[in-house]
């Protein structure tokens, strides 16, 4: 609805400024001007509603880019979680080989003592067997036995003899048991080092897939935050844009704001002029007066048949005259003609198509043209006593002037017709108490002024 009244709005302006051109330019100029001013704002009109579309689309896309953030908001978050998990079993991992290492040191210390104690011990045995070769290659411990002078020498060469031979069965079974536990820690040390590089391995395609996990996620981040920022950018470029457009039109309707106050002041420079000439015309007007007076009494017998068509109407002395001869149809206020209550900004005359449509009073045409429910309408201009008035006059069949002319109280500016939302022919007729505009807040009731 805002947008309607403004558009009523530019066209009543644009109307009211065509009629202060004229005054100070040619007809040919005035229309140019004026049909310039009318397209420049339609089209301010269009480019504003087409970037306001455009405005609320690029919105629109945000708001999708913004469920598409949360989308990828969750798929950075798993992939946070995949990352942190990864760490974790890096972390175990350089655990198991941090011990594994401690235990591979203990290992090689373990097996450099027993290396030094089977070597120590080889050393003991080949003293033993230089020994036994010495002595003839072997050791005759019965000899050794017999060989005593005593009984008491013979147990203690006895004892002598156990204690050598579990020597030398200790030395022995103690060099297989070290020899076997050497084996055996070598094994170990070997086992633990191949478990430490399957971890290694392990660990290199953890670190690996952590890597492509944060780049996954990097590409993400870029991702979401390079789209948003061209979308904000974009929508930032069109708002500037719009700006910019609604502070030209701006500048458009203050000079049409201008230029109505300029027409003004000139309506009001024709009212003076038009004084000056009254006491001149005042002589001749009486006359008239009189003359039709004449001719209304002669007539008079005419105008009492029924059947007839109604008189044509009389141009009245004063300020204001009647605009059409006709039915008084339809009054000022609220009203329902078929289409649900409404409420009628005027008067309206019922008459024939083709009926003579008078100015009501001095003034410009300040617009005629065809204008939606109007149909072919008239707007006229008038500076009355120092008080500016719009009359309208719609549904016309036809047009009798044009914009910008001057016409004067009485003077036939078009026909009656039933153009536009009409339910027959006749004149639609409105008073407006200053420029006319698009809400029609300044209307009045035309019998104010204008007697039917």
């Amino acid at each position: 609805m805002r947008k309607k009244q403004s558009k009523w709005m530019v066209v009543s302006i644009a109307a009211v400024l065509g009629c202060s051109i004229f005054m100070t330019q040619p007809t040919d100029a005035l229309a140019n001007s004026l049909n310039d001013l009318k397209n420049e704002q339609k089209q301010l009109d269009r480019k504003k509603s087409q970037l306001n579309s455009t405005i609320d689309q690029k919105k629109g896309d945000i708001s999708e880019n913004q469920s598409n953030q949360e989308k990828l908001l969750a798929q950075i978050q798993s992939l946070d979680s995949k990352i942190i998990e990864t760490n974790s079993e890096i972390d175990r991992v350089l655990g198991d080989i941090k011990r594994t290492n401690l235990e591979i040191e203990k290992l090689h210390e373990s097996i450099t003592v027993l290396e030094k104690k089977i070597a120590d011990r080889d050393e003991l045995i080949k003293e033993r067997l230089r020994s036994v070769q010495e002595s003839g290659g072997s050791v005759n411990y019965l000899d050794v036995l017999l060989g005593a002078s005593s009984f008491s020498d013979f147990i203690d060469r006895f004892s002598a003899v156990n204690t050598l031979m579990d020597a030398d069965k200790k030395i022995l079974e103690e060099q297989a048991a070290d020899k076997k536990s050497l084996e055996e820690q070598k094994a170990s040390v070997e086992e633990k080092l191949a478990q430490q590089k399957s971890s290694r391995d392990k660990l290199v395609n953890l670190k690996a897939n952590l890597d492509s996990q944060k780049a996954s996620k990097g590409k993400l981040v870029d991702q979401l935050e390079a789209e948003q920022a061209k979308l904000i950018q974009q929508k930032k470029s069109l708002e500037k844009e719009y700006t910019e457009t609604l502070e030209i039109s701006k500048s458009v309707e203050s000079k049409i704001v201008a230029e109505q106050a300029r027409l003004i002041e000139l309506a009001r420079q024709a009212e003076i002029a038009r004084k000056k000439k009254a006491a001149e015309e005042r002589a001749r007007q009486e006359k008239a007066e009189r003359a039709r007076q004449q001719a209304a009494s002669r007539n008079k017998q005419n105008s009492s048949n029924a059947t007839q068509a109604p008189a044509p109407v009389v141009v009245s002395s004063g300020d204001w005259t009647r605009p059409a001869a006709g039915r008084f149809s339809s009054t000022f206020g609220g009203r329902d003609i078929g289409a649900g209550a409404e409420f009628h900004y005027g008067s309206d005359i019922a008459n024939s198509i083709g009926t003579p449509i008078l100015s009501a009073a001095d003034g410009i045409v300040s617009y005629a043209a065809p204008m939606g429910t109007y149909g072919n309408v008239i707007m006229v201009t008038h500076s009355i006593n120092g008080q500016i008035f719009t009359t309208v006059y719609a549904h016309l069949s036809g047009f009798n002037v044009s914009s910008g002319q001057s016409v004067s109280k009485g003077q036939m500016i078009g026909r009656m017709g039933s153009t536009g939302r009409s339910t027959g022919s006749h004149l639609h007729f409105e008073i407006h108490e200053g420029p006319w505009n698009g809400s029609r807040s300044n209307a009045v009731n035309p019998i104010r002024y204008v007697s039917f």
